[in-house]
């Protein structure tokens, strides 16, 4: 079951979904990729709430989708869960059992002046309990940077927040949490119909310095899950002893502080966006998405035979701000300077402010291409 939806919507899932004649909710975005030619397996609402009560088995492509699910899906179960996840309090309440020592405060939007900051402990994140992306998200360093957090907050984030749905973005209430420090990981995983987790991605979430706040570049290797695997495998299956999720997808974004992994948030329903979720397509053959539906457990071996020395990567290309609309990504200089371009999909749309995303592979000797990538300047690839 697939609810097709706006930002984006890659070939290669609508491909897939035509291949394995996945049930696909008939509205807007769908009706739009059909009449490309796509034989879609379109089911009208009834038909699509009364498939997902026979198979179980949902996945939305962004938040976008959300409110159509509240709206016809009857399951309470599903809803509930989802609800606790996207709202970022309950969900720190729900790991205090796993980090006790972990501070967060939930504080009304209408109360951030009246909080006390000789009770802080800087640095901090100030975000929405319910959020959308970044809006809203502020690291707070000290108390100068508070203040000026709280007055922005106060003068913008409630403009914002009318542009969104109440349950894909809060205007109420804010989060006050400690920052995490650490490497930056992802998570994409599934929890079968005994609860069981699969992970079928682990992204590192790499950064050209400490400034840096771009989802530029996201790799993944066996050396990572060799890592990595069994310590988010184990917040997975605590989780699930709260939570008892079945049938549930979802994408998780981690901080590593070289002891244990924290979580930083929850994504229900859906794997990384703007396709990112599809660097497994390229490393293991399987579409994520098709693992999910298909109940598709694929091993760390599986993923990784002769592969072992590479790591797969996925890359954002930013359109540069001052670039005409005009202007377009030189496919080819791009090729020629990397060592396997696996995919390379240009975005013409100059609103977007995304000039081109990619796949690539790097061997052992080719490493640092991946740190060459973290500091391209994009005015060098626009023609």
């Amino acid at each position: 079951m697939l609810i097709l939806e706006k930002p984006f919507v890659s070939k290669t899932l609508i491909k897939t979904a035509v291949e394995k004649h996945i049930p696909v909710l008939k509205n807007a975005m769908s009706d739009e990729i059909s009449s490309e030619g796509y034989a879609l397996n379109l089911l009208s609402d009834e038909e699509f709430v009364n498939e997902y009560e026979k198979r179980g088995r949902i996945y939305t492509m962004s938040e976008n989708a959300l409110g159509w699910v509240f709206e016809n899906i009857k399951d309470k179960n599903l809803l509930e869960k989802i609800t606790l996840l996207k709202n970022k309090a309950t969900f720190r309440n729900i790991c205090s059992d796993i980090y006790p020592d972990f501070f967060f405060k939930n504080v009304e939007i209408k109360n951030l002046n009246e909080v006390n900051i000789d009770n802080l402990k800087f640095p901090l994140v100030l975000k929405p309990s319910i959020g959308f992306l970044s809006a809203g998200v502020y690291v707070v360093k000290n108390a100068e940077e508070w203040k000026n957090a709280i007055d922005n907050i106060q003068q913008n984030f409630q403009k914002v927040g009318t542009q969104f749905p109440e349950f894909v973005i809060g205007t109420h209430d804010f989060l006050i949490e400690e920052y995490i420090k650490g490497e930056e990981y992802a998570v994409d995983t599934y929890f079968d119909e005994n609860g069981n987790p699969t992970i079928l991605n682990i992204f590192h979430h790499r950064f050209a310095n400490e400034s840096d706040t771009s989802d530029r570049l996201y790799c993944s290797s066996l050396k990572l899950y060799n890592n990595y695997e069994e310590s988010f495998m184990q917040f997975l299956n605590k989780l699930n002893v709260v939570l008892n999720l079945k049938n549930f997808p979802m994408h998780i974004e981690f901080r590593y502080d070289g002891k244990m992994a924290i979580p930083i948030e929850i994504n229900p329903l859906r794997f990384a966006g703007f396709c990112l979720n599809e660097l497994q397509t390229h490393i293991s053959g399987i579409h994520p998405i098709s693992a999910y539906l298909e109940n598709i457990h694929i091993s760390r071996d599986q993923m990784w035979k002769n592969k072992e020395e590479d790591t797969y990567s996925f890359i954002v290309l930013e359109r540069p701000i001052d670039s005409k609309p005009t202007e377009r990504f030189n496919e080819k200089k791009f090729f020629d300077d990397m060592m396997d371009v696996l995919e390379l999909r240009p975005l013409s749309d100059p609103t977007v402010g995304v000039a081109a995303t990619a796949f690539i592979r790097s061997d052992n000797q080719h490493q640092s291409e991946l740190e060459h990538i973290l500091h391209l300047d994009m005015h060098d690839y626009m023609i």
